[in-house]
């Protein structure tokens, strides 16, 4: 899969982004635009938040702040801002309902043609919503359009290790698929939605724990198109410390069984062969997880108990695997370097990342398992902000 995303990257980036990108000064009416911005307890944060959202280079947008039931200065913070702005809105539940049930409370008061989701960490390039908004005028397909998300903070080996991942996991990943033609998931951080098409599906589910990988899907079923926009830049807060990052991927690992889950009658749709592949990908993706757990389970146990040479888990085809993963890497960094030159720094961290991230990976995947496919849906929306790693 590595060798497909590095080509299929490469494809994207030569033809769409190299040769001919997309010219902002050929669209002359731009539409009125409403971003959602969901809260829980994000007072650390959300002050930067709505100073970038003030000034972006839009004429016609709102903003619409959803305080879910926080229990810190969050909603006192955003007030600060209202009063001034015209074009600031506040919507305070006072039940949490996690992420998906706070956006689709916020989105009956939309009535503009295109909805951006906004995460309360995110921070939006002035030019940023300007991308998002101009592939919509050269297909009419296109239900949504994800932006670039890349991390801020790169303070500590940690944070160093999701910025390389970001570029080459997701990334060039999301190239690869929107040359493709279907995407795995959109970002929940930054994507921008036809309202109507949003809608059209009902909405976002609480019934996963990841509700950008439920609402791709469910558009993508419904024929609908989604885009990846490399120049659509918006910096975010990456966990910086272990305990965080485990609550985070936990949350994705438990977000792909859901899909495996809720979407597999993706089969029964002719018309989504393409879907079959992705949903084919992420199976084939949890059983080498399983095979990686298990093996290394017996290598250990054998090692300790008789001092048995270990398999070879750790032999040449590892090797492979982690030369493969630094080249996808390494080419993510050259494509990423237009739009953010300090990324370069990354490349020392590379070579560590398949040797420790890997590992976590599986053993996630393995233990959500159980939950993951046979616990209960209900509510598994709901959300805790992590601790945010504020960078002035």
């Amino acid at each position: 899969m590595s060798i497909v995303w590095i080509v299929g990257g490469i494809y994207f980036w030569s033809n769409f982004e190299n040769k001919a990108p997309l010219n902002l000064n050929e669209i002359k009416d731009w539409p009125p635009v409403t971003i959602l911005v969901p809260c829980h307890n994000e007072e650390a944060v959300i002050r930067k938040t709505c100073e970038r959202l003030r000034y972006l280079n839009y004429l016609d947008y709102q903003v619409i702040f959803i305080d879910d039931a926080s229990s810190d200065a969050t909603s006192n913070i955003i007030s600060e801002f209202i009063g001034d702005i015209a074009y600031f809105h506040l919507l305070s539940l006072k039940k949490n309902l996690g992420k998906a049930g706070a956006l689709n409370k916020a989105l009956s008061y939309v009535n503009t043609p295109f909805v951006l989701v906004l995460d309360a960490d995110t921070i939006l390039l002035n030019l940023s919503l300007k991308w998002l908004v101009a592939p919509f005028y050269f297909n009419t397909k296109l239900a949504a359009v994800t932006g670039n998300p890349l991390p801020l903070n790169r303070s500590n080996l940690l944070s160093k290790f999701q910025t390389a991942e970001f570029m080459s996991i997701i990334g060039l990943i999301k190239r690869c698929q929107s040359f493709w033609g279907k995407i795995f998931t959109v970002s929940g951080c930054i994507t921008l939605y036809s309202t109507s098409a949003l809608k059209n599906v009902g909405g976002f589910s609480s019934y996963t724990a990841t509700e950008d990988i439920d609402v791709s899907w469910k558009l993508q079923r419904l024929s609908y198109e989604i885009w990846f926009q490399p120049e659509a830049i918006a910096y975010i807060q990456v966990p910086t410390k272990f305990k965080e990052y485990i609550k985070q991927r936990k949350r994705w690992a438990l977000g792909g069984w859901h899909l495996l889950r809720t979407h597999k009658s993706v089969f029964t749709e002719k018309e989504n062969k393409k879907l079959w592949t992705i949903y084919l990908e992420t199976v084939a993706a949890y059983l080498w997880a399983f095979c990686f757990v298990i093996v290394f389970s017996i290598d250990i146990i054998l090692f300790v108990i008789r001092n048995h040479n270990p398999v070879n888990l750790f032999g040449w085809t590892a090797s492979i695997l982690c030369f493969i993963c630094v080249l996808q890497m390494l080419i993510a960094i050259f494509i990423n370097l237009r739009y953010d030159k300090s990324l370069i720094k990354s490349i020392f961290w590379i070579p560590w990342y398949p040797l420790i991230f890997f590992s976590v990976g599986a053993f996630l995947v393995v233990s959500t398992f159980i939950k993951g496919l046979f616990g209960s849906l209900e509510n598994s929306g709901k959300w805790n902000s992590p601790e945010r790693d504020v960078n002035k």
